[in-house]
C-alpha cells in the first residue's frame, strides 16, 4: 500500500505533467501564430492595413474576439485574457480603426503607437509562455531530484557520492550510545535531602506552598483519569501541535493533514486512545522504537525516535496536559514562595522621601524592578512549558543557534592595566583561571556553601507599614502595569523560542548599558548543561516528580516512557536496548521532565540571591547583576544543583564577564565564577566594550559549510534556493542577533557588511543573483532573466529567493546610533526633576500634600528645612517611579525596542499593478492588499516590479492556473535534511 507521502508526491507529479503538457501545446500554437503574424505584418507596407492585420492577429493569438454589443454601444470581448488593459484596448481599437478608415486627420504617429502597443502585448504573452515553460522545467528538475528522497520524506541535501557517514556523525552516535544505555549514578538520598532543604526546611511559607502544589497534582491526576479524554476536537489541537513539532517526519505530517480533514477517522482514533488511557498501567512502547540520526543545520547531530502516529498523538496529549498544569502550578508557587526582586526600602528612607517629595515620591508603578519581573515571568519562567492546550510553538526552519564550542577558546583578556581601587580582592594567578569544571565546582561549592540560601536581613526586617501603598514592595505583584507597549504577552499565544533568545540578548545588552552607566559595572555568567536531554538521569526525574506529589501510577507510566526499547533503523541485526538515561528529544513530556527538574534550580538561585532571577531557556542559563557577590552566590547555587541532580555543565559553553563603565578598566573575576567567554550564536560578549561582537572566524567557518551544502551539479535550482534561504538568510541572520536600540546602529552596519562578505566569499566576488542567472542560462538556455523572477513569491511565478539585506536596510536609520545617549538624556532629566522638586519644597508647597503620607507628622531630626541631597533623591530610581520627566522604565523600553521596518513609498504604477491582483486566491507576500503587505514585500514589489511589469505586463510572471504553483508552495514547506 502506498504511503500518504508517496501518493502526495505522485499526485503532484501527475498534476505537474498534465499542466506542462497543456502548457507546451498552448505555447506551440501561440508561437506558430505569432511568428506567422509578424512575418505577414513585416511584408505589409500600408500602415492602416498592417494595423488591421495586427489587431485581428492579436485576437487570434490570444484566443479572443470582439463583437458588437446588443445595445449597439461599442464592442464586447468574447473570451478572457486576464488583462483588463489589453481587453479595453482591443475593444476600443475596433472603433478607432473605423475612424481611421474615414478620417484623414488620424496621423501616422497614432497608427504607429497603436502598432507598438499591440506588438508589446504579443511580446509580453510570448515572455509569459517562455517563463511558464522555464518554471515548468525547474519544477520538473526539482521533482526528478525528489525521486531519491529518503523514506521519511525529508528533502535530502546530500550528494550521491557521500554515501558513507562522516567521522563527526559516527563519533556523535558512538558518544550517544555510550551514555544512554548505562544508568547514571545519582545519590537519591542526597537528592531528597537537597529538595527537602530547598523547599521544606527553611521557611514555613515555602513548605505550605509545596503542600498546596502537591494537592493540585492529585486533583489534576483525578481529572486526567476520566474515561473520555479524547474526542474529535481534542485530537485536532493535538495533531496541530504535533505538526509544528520536530518529532515527526514530513511523510507522517502529511498523513496527519489527512486525519484533520476526516472526522470519522478522528472519532475512531479517539476511541482507541481512550481505551489506551483507561489501561495506562499496561501501556508500553511495543517491541522497539526505531531511531534515526539527523544532522542539524548548525552542524550538530540529534537522535530522533520514530514511534507510530497513534503513539505520538497519545503521548503528545499527555505531555501537553502535564505541561500546562505544571506551568500554572509553578506560577502559583512563584507567587507564594519566591523572593521578590524589589529592593527593600528602609522605613526611614521612605518617610524622608515622603517628607521632601510628598507621597508621589514613593509611588511604585511603573518601575524598573516590576518591569524586569514581568518580563522574566512571561518569557523566561518555565519557558518550555505551555500556557494552554492549544498553544503553538513556532520554529522556522533555520532558526537554530550556531554551535560555538570549537571557537570558544579565547583566554580572558586581562592584559590591560588593572584599576586596583576597584578590585574586591587581589588578582589571582592565571593558572587558577584555567581550572577544569570539576575543580571549579568542588572549590566553589566549598567556598559558597555558607552563602547559599541566606535570606535578606533587610527583607526580614522590612516594616509591614511599608507595604501599605499599592502593590507590595516585598511580594511580586501580578497585576498588569501600564506597559501598553509591551510585547511580552504576545508569547502567551504563540511560543517563539528564537524570539525569546533574541529578546534575552537585548535584555542583557540593555542591562549592561544601564548598569555600567549608572552604577559602574555589571557581572554576568552563562552556561549550558551538558547534553541535557540525552544525559538527564532517570532517577533524578522520577525522584523530583515524586517530591512534587506525582502518584505511583503516573510514576510507573513515566518510568516506562523513559525506558524505551530503542533500535537504529540502519542496525537491523542487533536487538533493541532499553534506554537507561536521558529523555526522548522533541517530546513534550521530555520538556516537562526537564522543566520540573530545572524549576528547582530557578528557585534555588532566587532564594540564594534574595530575589535574583535566573533567565533560563530550558538548559541554557543566564544570570546578571550589578552586585558581583550576587552573581557568585547564584553560581554557587548552580554548582550545588548540578551535584545534587547528577547532571553536568558544558565547560566550553560556560563563561562569565565583568564589565566596567570605563573600557580601560578591567575588573577582577575570582574563582567563584567560571572562566570562559559568554557567547551566543556568532556573537561573543566583549568585556571591554560591553557589546556583542560578530566572530568573523566563526562566520568564515560556516561560509565553508554553506559552500559544501550548495555544491553539486545535480542539485535542482529550487532545492538550491531553499537551502540558500534557510542557511544564508535565516540561519546567519538569526545568529547575528536581531537589531535593537541596545545594540546600536554599528551592529546593523556590521551585519550588512558580513552578509556582503558571505556572498562575495561564496561566489568569488560575485553574488547570488549572478550565480542563479548563470546557472539557469546554462541548464535551460534562458538569458536576460529579470531579477524579480528570482525574488518574487512562488504564488506569482517567482522563485522566492530571500534577501537578508532588505530588512536591515529598512530599519537601519531607525536604530539608535549610540545607546548610551538614552542614559545621558535620562540623567539630565533626573537633575532637572531634582531641581524642580527642590523649588517646590523651598516654596513650602509640599506641606499641603503630607497629610497623605504614611506618617504625616514625621520630620527629619536634622536640618528638616534643607532639601535632601541628590544622591538620596536618586537612590531608589529603580524602585519608585519618577514624578517628573526622568523615566528609567522609559529608557529601558527604548533600549529594548526593535525599530519597526520603514515601508518604502510605492509608486502609482506599482500600486496600480498591485490592485490588478484582486481576485487571485492564495497569494502570499505580494498581495492585493497594499496596506497589509509586509515591508519586505513592498520593497521587493517596488524595486523589481517596474521591470516585471514591462516584461510580463503585470506582476504575475505566469498566468494563474498554468502551473501547480500552489502545490509547489505547499510542498516546499517540507523540512530540509542537511548533508553530512
Amino acid at each position: 500500500m502506498a504511503s500518504s507521502g508517496s501518493v502526495f508526491s505522485e499526485t503532484l507529479q501527475t498534476i505537474t505533467t498534465t499542466k506542462l503538457e497543456e502548457l507546451a501545446a498552448q505555447r506551440s500554437a501561440f508561437e506558430k501564430q505569432h511568428a506567422g503574424l509578424l512575418a505577414g505584418a513585416e511584408k505589409e507596407l500600408d500602415p492602416l492595413t498592417r494595423l488591421l492585420m495586427l489587431v485581428d492577429g492579436t485576437k487570434s493569438c490570444l484566443g479572443v474576439a470582439t463583437v458588437p454589443s446588443k445595445s449597439g454601444r461599442g464592442n464586447v470581448l468574447v473570451g478572457s485574457t486576464r488583462n483588463p488593459r489589453l481587453e479595453t484596448d482591443l475593444k476600443n481599437l475596433d472603433r478607432f480603426l473605423e475612424q481611421a478608415r474615414y478620417d484623414p486627420s488620424v496621423s501616422p504617429k497614432v497608427l504607429e503607437d497603436w502598432e507598438k502597443s499591440l506588438l508589446q502585448y504579443l511580446a509580453v504573452q510570448s515572455a509569459k509562455y517562455q517563463y511558464a515553460d522555464l518554471y515548468g522545467k525547474l519544477v520538473t528538475e526539482w521533482l526528478s531530484s525528489e525521486k531519491t528522497t529518503p523514506a521519511d520524506g525529508d528533502v535530502e541535501m546530500a550528494e550521491s557520492f557521500e554515501e558513507l557517514p562522516g567521522a563527526k556523525k559516527l563519533e556523535a552516535r558512538a558518544e550517544w550510545e555510550k551514555v544512554v544505555f548505562e544508568p547514571a549514578r545519582v545519590d537519591i538520598n542526597a537528592l531528597k535531602g537537597y529538595l527537602e532543604e530547598l523547599f521544606i526546611a527553611k521557611k514555613k511559607s515555602v513548605a505550605k506552598a509545596m503542600r498546596d502544589l502537591r494537592e493540585k497534582v492529585q486533583q489534576f491526576e483525578n481529572g486526567l483519569s476520566g474515561p473520555t479524554q479524547f474526542n474529535v476536537q481534542t485530537l485536532k489541537w493535538v495533531i496541530q501541535g504535533l505538526q509544528s513539532s520536530d518529532l515527526l517526519s514530513n511523510e507522517k505530517r502529511e498523513v496527519l493533514k489527512d486525519f484533520l480533514s476526516n472526522d470519522i477517522i478522528l472519532a475512531e482514533i479517539a476511541d482507541v486512545l481512550n481505551m489506551r488511557m483507561a489501561a495506562l498501567g499496561r501501556w508500553t512502547w511495543g517491541d522497539h522504537v526505531p531511531l534515526e540520526q539527523r544532522r542539524k543545520l548548525n552542524g550538530s547531530y540529534s537522535i530522533h525516535m520514530h514511534e507510530d502516529l497513534l503513539q505520538a498523538i497519545f503521548l503528545h496529549y499527555i505531555g501537553v496536559k502535564w505541561s500546562v498544569f505544571f506551568k500554572s502550578a509553578f506560577l502559583s508557587l512563584r507567587k507564594e514562595a519566591w523572593k521578590t526582586n524589589h529592593t527593600a526600602v528602609p522605613k526611614m528612607d521612605r518617610l524622608r522621601r515622603q517628607y521632601y517629595l510628598g507621597p508621589n515620591g514613593t509611588e511604585e508603578h511603573p518601575n524598573l524592578e516590576e518591569k524586569r519581573a514581568k518580563t522574566h515571568r512571561n518569557l523566561y519562567f518555565a519557558h518550555q512549558l505551555l500556557d494552554h492546550d492549544m498553544q503553538q510553538v513556532d520554529i522556522q526552519e533555520g532558526e537554530e543557534e550556531a554551535e560555538f564550542e570549537e571557537f570558544a577558546d579565547r583566554p580572558r583578556k586581562r592584559g590591560r592595566a588593572k584599576q586596583t581601587a576597584r578590585r574586591a580582592t587581589q588578582q589571582m594567578p592565571m593558572a587558577m583561571n584555567q581550572m577544569t569544571m570539576p575543580q571549579m565546582q568542588m572549590q566553589s561549592y566549598g567556598a559558597q556553601a555558607m552563602q547559599t540560601g541566606q535570606s535578606s536581613v533587610a527583607y526580614r526586617q522590612a516594616p509591614k507599614r511599608a507595604r501599605r501603598m499599592g502593590p507590595t514592595l516585598f511580594e511580586e505583584s501580578y497585576d498588569d502595569d501600564d506597559d501598553d507597549d509591551d510585547a511580552d504577552d504576545e508569547y502567551q499565544q504563540v511560543k517563539r523560542p528564537m524570539e525569546a533568545k533574541q529578546n534575552l540578548l537585548h535584555l542583557l545588552s540593555t542591562e549592561i548599558v544601564i548598569n555600567r552607566h549608572l552604577y559602574g559595572e555589571l557581572t554576568c555568567f552563562r552556561s549550558f548543561f551538558e547534553s541535557w536531554n540525552p544525559l538527564l538521569p532517570h532517577d533524578t526525574v522520577l525522584t523530583t516528580l515524586e517530591f512534587f506529589g506525582v502518584s505511583e501510577k503516573w510514576l510507573a507510566f513515566f518510568g516506562t516512557f523513559l525506558r524505551a526499547p530503542l533500535k537504529f533503523t540502519d542496525d537491523q541485526s542487533s536487538a533493541p536496548r532499553l534506554r537507561r538515561r536521558g529523555t526522548p528529544g522533541s517530546h513534550t513530556l521530555s520538556d516537562v521532565f526537564g522543566e520540573i527538574v530545572l524549576a528547582c534550580l530557578d528557585f534555588s538561585v532566587n532564594q540564594a540571591t534574595d530575589g535574583g532571577m535566573l533567565h533560563r531557556l530550558y538548559d541554557d542559563i543566564w544570570f546578571w547583576s550589578k552586585d558581583y557577590e550576587k552573581c557568585a552566590q547564584a553560581w554557587a547555587s548552580v554548582l550545588q544543583f548540578t551535584q545534587a541532580m547528577g547532571v553536568q555543565l558544558n565547560e566550553t559553553k560556560t563563561g562569565s564577564v565583568r564589565i566596567a563603565r570605563d573600557a580601560g578598566v578591567e575588573l577582577e573575576i575570582d574563582d567563584r565564577l567560571p572562566a570562559g567567554e559568554i557567547r551566543w550564536g556568532f556573537l561573543y560578549l566583549d568585556a571591554a566594550s560591553g557589546r556583542f561582537e560578530i566572530d568573523e572566524k566563526m562566520v568564515d567557518s560556516h561560509i565553508e559549510e554553506l559552500r559544501k551544502q550548495l555544491q553539486g551539479k545535480s542539485k535542482s535550482v529550487i532545492d538550491w534556493i531553499q537551502a540558500w534561504n534557510t542557511y544564508a538568510a535565516t540561519f546567519f541572520s538569526s545568529n547575528f542577533g536581531k537589531a535593537a536600540n541596545c545594540f546600536g546602529r554599528e551592529h546593523v552596519d556590521k551585519m550588512l557588511a558580513t552578509h556582503r562578505h558571505i556572498q562575495e566569499s561564496i561566489f568569488n566576488g560575485g553574488n547570488v543573483v549572478q550565480f542563479l542567472k548563470k546557472t539557469i542560462e546554462e541548464r535551460f538556455a534562458v538569458k536576460d532573466i529579470p531579477d524579480g523572477f528570482l525574488f518574487f513569491p512562488v504564488e506569482l511565478g517567482g522563485l522566492d529567493l530571500k534577501s537578508p539585506f532588505v530588512g536591515l536596510l529598512q530599519i537601519r536609520e531607525s536604530v539608535k546610533e549610540d545607546p548610551t545617549a538614552f542614559l545621558t538624556d535620562y540623567e539630565e532629566a533626573e537633575r532637572d526633576d531634582y531641581a524642580a522638586a527642590k523649588r517646590v519644597f523651598d516654596k513650602g508647597d509640599i506641606h499641603a500634600l503630607r497629610h497623605d503620607a504614611d506618617e504625616p507628622n514625621f520630620k527629619p531630626p536634622q536640618d528638616p528645612d534643607t532639601f535632601f541631597p541628590f544622591d538620596e533623591f536618586a537612590r531608589y530610581r529603580e524602585e519608585f517611579r519618577s514624578a517628573g520627566k526622568a523615566s528609567l522604565v522609559g529608557v529601558y523600553r527604548e533600549l529594548m525596542k526593535r525599530p519597526a521596518e520603514e515601508s518604502i513609498d510605492v509608486s502609482a504604477k506599482v500600486r496600480q499593478e498591485i490592485e490588478q491582483l484582486r481576485g487571485q486566491s492564495n497569494l502570499r507576500g505580494i498581495t492585493a492588499e497594499l496596506y497589509g503587505m509586509e515591508p519586505y514585500w513592498k520593497w521587493v514589489a517596488q524595486m523589481y516590479g517596474p521591470e516585471m511589469v514591462e516584461r510580463f505586463g503585470g506582476l504575475n510572471v505566469v498566468d494563474p492556473g498554468l502551473l501547480p504553483i500552489g502545490m509547489v508552495s505547499m510542498f516546499r514547506q517540507r523540512r530540509t535534511k542537511w548533508q553530512g
